[in-house]
């Protein structure tokens, strides 16, 4: 049978702090809040990140353009990171989220042009769906069932890779890709090493 996967802290502030700073950011972005250029100065631009601009690795997950672009990654990262907060707690799971993201940001970096930019909080979101792959993968929720059960969370999440990473002209699959890989990596650290 299942194990229940032990829950130790509430979903909800950590979505609700980042639905509200990705509206904040995309209504300041739309009315040019300070006179700031919060494109230039936020988004991901590789060699500027290889040059030592290492903010936007971070700055870049929250800046939208487009509300469709917006509204996607407030529903998915909400939903993903609601369960992160629920089995890892807001602290380390967001922490680990961002981390993961940026990390994912980082490897782009060094595959892409110089000359390549991107924004969104995409990497973030397939962060956390790696996150939550990797942990509730090797917490054993799914120990006593066949082994196509186990592996079922992992499949799940490159399912959700192929049909929602990687379609679209202004789609960033290296951003994509490497952000699940990233979550993945923390979330095998943190199953590892969080006391049951």
């Amino acid at each position: 049978g299942t194990r229940p996967l032990e829950e130790i802290g509430d979903g909800r502030p950590g979505a609700v702090a980042y639905v509200v700073t990705l509206l904040a950011v995309f209504a300041a972005l739309h009315a040019d809040l300070f006179l700031l250029d919060w494109l230039g100065a936020g988004q991901f631009h590789g060699g500027a990140v290889l040059g030592g601009e290492v903010w936007r690795l971070v700055t870049a997950l929250t800046l939208h353009i487009e509300l469709a672009h917006l509204l996607g990654n407030v529903a998915f990262g909400a939903f993903y990171g609601y369960f992160v907060g629920r089995y890892l707690g807001t602290g380390v799971g967001w922490l680990t989220v961002i981390l993961a993201a940026a990390a994912g940001n980082g490897l782009n970096a060094l595959v892409q042009s110089a000359s390549h930019r991107s924004i969104g909080a995409s990497t973030a979101v397939f962060a956390a769906l790696g996150l939550l792959v990797a942990y509730t993968w090797r917490r054993g929720f799914l120990t006593h069932t066949p082994w196509r059960a186990r592996i079922a969370p992992i499949v799940a999440g490159l399912g959700l890779l192929a049909f929602t990473g990687t379609g679209g002209e202004n789609t960033d699959l290296g951003a994509h890709l490497f952000g699940l890989v990233a979550g993945f990596g923390g979330g095998l650290v943190l199953a590892r090493f969080v006391p049951v």
